[in-house]
């Protein structure tokens, strides 16, 4: 079988050579949008093209394998081994409707983590509660053109896709319940600290006013700043601790887990359902060298 060259993948997208080259070898001084980017990569990857120096590493078939990998927390919440337990859930329902087998993973910072998962050879990865550092340790490992979706992770770098909740709809809607603005926030420790400003931002508090968790002494130390005032907690496993103490609050239940709450507590849910468009996106994706999707963040709809 006649080897896949780089005037092939030019010719299939519809560029020019160079544009094909410079992608491929990721040459950072060259002008090059993130759409035509994706065309190539994903044109490489249907044309099963394979670099001499890079043959190892690059995807070259579809495998129908869904990788929905999971970074632990760094620092260890209130619920830390459940609060992504309904998101894989769901995940894994809606890639098998699609005929995926999905292989799930934790992941820590060791490298021999990486590794077993380069082995698997996946179609499609969703890459959840990662941080910049680690996000780019791992997505450089997957071959040319597989898309990798990131949730509850702000990364700047618009080719990939961001999923998270919609904070912003979030706190408008926490006001209301409230019947008034918020006097304080309680945040989850997300691993990414671009998300965690991203939060904090769009609460439109003072950074006095918002306690990212490190652990229960200092929440309530928090809290106790704030006694007869009325504040908002990101993730329904902290509020179900925050509730011992102040019960003029509303949970945010980022982890879909509102059942575990007091019924009298106010809260705000988001739909899981919203991720069916997600995996419809990735299997597009997948299947599709010309399907691009402009709109980089996809927000999980908030409800109260």
């Amino acid at each position: 079988m006649k080897k896949t060259t780089i005037k092939d993948i030019a010719k299939a997208a519809d560029v020019s050579i160079a544009t094909v080259s410079y992608i491929l070898n990721d040459v950072k001084t060259q002008s090059i949008s993130d759409e035509t980017r994706v065309k190539v990569l994903k044109v490489a990857q249907q044309l099963k093209y394979v670099a001499n120096r890079s043959a190892q590493s690059l995807k070259i078939k579809k495998t129908g394998l869904m990788g929905i990998l999971v970074f632990r927390d760094d620092v260890q919440t209130p619920g830390s081994a459940l609060k992504y337990a309904k998101t894989i859930y769901k995940l894994e329902e809606l890639c098998s409707q699609l005929g995926y087998h999905v292989i799930f993973m934790q992941l820590d910072s060791a490298s021999s983590s990486y590794k077993v998962i380069m082995e698997r050879n996946l179609d499609g990865v969703f890459l959840i509660n990662a941080d910049r550092e680690k996000f780019y340790a791992i997505s450089n490992q997957f071959g040319f053109g597989i898309p990798v979706f990131v949730i509850d992770s702000y990364i700047e770098d618009s080719l990939f896709h961001k999923i998270m909740p919609n904070f912003e709809q979030s706190f408008a809607a926490a006001g209301k319940l409230l019947g008034q603005a918020p006097a304080f926030l309680v945040m989850d420790a997300y691993n990414n600290l671009e998300l965690r400003e991203v939060v904090k931002q769009q609460s439109g508090l003072d950074e006095d006013h918002i306690y990212v968790y490190e652990n229960r002494d200092g929440m309530h130390a928090f809290l106790s700043q704030f006694a007869g005032k009325a504040g908002i907690v990101m993730n329904e496993f902290l509020a179900n601790v925050a509730w011992k103490t102040h019960q003029h609050l509303v949970a945010c239940c980022t982890s879909h887990c509102e059942e575990i709450l007091p019924d009298e507590m106010m809260k705000i849910s988001y739909h899981l359902n919203d991720y069916t468009e997600v995996v419809n996106m990735m299997d597009s994706y997948i299947n599709d060298a010309a399907y691009v999707k402009a709109e980089k963040f996809f927000l999980l709809t908030a409800t109260s």
